[in-house]
């Protein structure tokens, strides 16, 4: 394991060294775009770096920075940004003063869980029963396992467990969050369905170790999915305020016997590009990736 790491780490290395070798041949290209990282993973993911990779092929002067990064009026793919909830001011002012692929309304429209999920009612789209409060004070258990977040969270991070009142405790000093049924569905893995351009490419199932032992994500493939959770799909593609999305990922659990969503991710979704077992299909959805955003962005441009 530890020398298929160190192989890993020397590929990724490679291309990084690649990418920025090319990018210099594109620096007076018309086309720039920015892949939007976060100052811990900057030049780290692989799917970042093959995208860029893809982007550079396709005539792109194209970098990979964090928010942090002082650039104004630039196009910019939202990626492997985790963590900008600890700084989220200055990442909502990066988002403001720059031209997203996702643009900024989708982005401050899907941020908020409230907001979000808001919009699901509103479409009557099947979801997890949702309440929000803005102090743990107004929380009241009632003896039933449930699901504690904030309404702006990423990657589980201060989600907990409520089985009874000594548990709350573990919240007292929460604001601003979404307390959800256990749905015992969970432990088998959320569904994801990942969706470019309004077309449903494949799933995964994912285990993220939240409440279940963490598993490797398992592909799926578009023909196999439930057409309970395709119904869904097509449901969300139809949101009006997320209409001109290009890119996202929709998170579902079963509850008994059907979907619910779980989490829709128009902010920062992680497509899962390299769990795609055959290679040939992750080099068209790389491709197709850039093909999509390249098409938006000559459009804007005319």
């Amino acid at each position: 394991m530890k020398i298929k790491r160190i192989i890993y780490k020397i590929r990724l290395k490679l291309c990084y060294i690649t990418n920025n070798l090319m990018c210099l041949f594109k620096i007076n290209s018309k086309k720039r775009l920015f892949i939007v990282s976060s100052p811990k993973y900057q030049n780290k993911v692989k799917a970042d770096l093959y995208l860029q990779k893809f982007f550079l092929k396709n005539n792109y002067y194209c970098k990979i920075i964090t928010w942090q990064d002082k650039i104004t009026n630039e196009y910019c793919l939202i990626s492997s940004v985790w963590g900008y909830c600890q700084d989220l001011d200055n990442f909502l002012k990066f988002v403001t003063n720059n031209k997203t692929i996702n643009d900024k309304e989708i982005i401050y429209n899907n941020i908020s869980k409230k907001k979000q999920y808001e919009l699901l009612e509103k479409y009557n789209i099947p979801r997890i029963t949702t309440k929000f409060y803005e102090n743990s004070k107004d929380f009241k258990f009632k003896d039933k396992k449930q699901v504690v977040k904030p309404a702006i969270s990423e990657s589980g991070n201060n989600t907990y467990i409520i089985e009874n009142k000594k548990d709350l405790d573990k919240i007292k000093d929460l604001t601003s969050f979404s307390v959800q049924p256990f749905i015992s569905g969970i432990e088998e893995g959320e569904l994801s369905l990942i969706v470019l351009d309004k077309k449903l490419k494949y799933g995964i199932i994912r285990y993220p170790g939240i409440f279940s032992k963490y598993e490797k994500e398992k592909y799926v493939k578009k023909e196999d999915i439930p057409y309970q959770a395709f119904n869904i799909f097509n449901d969300v593609i139809n949101i009006k305020e997320y209409s001109k999305a290009k890119y996202m990922r929709i998170d579902l659990v079963k509850d008994k016997y059907t979907y619910k969503i779980l989490e829709l991710e128009l902010v920062d979704p992680d497509l899962f590009i390299e769990s795609i077992p055959d290679e040939e299909f992750k080099k068209e959805i790389y491709k197709e990736f850039v093909t999509v955003i390249d098409k938006y962005l000559i459009e804007d441009i005319r």
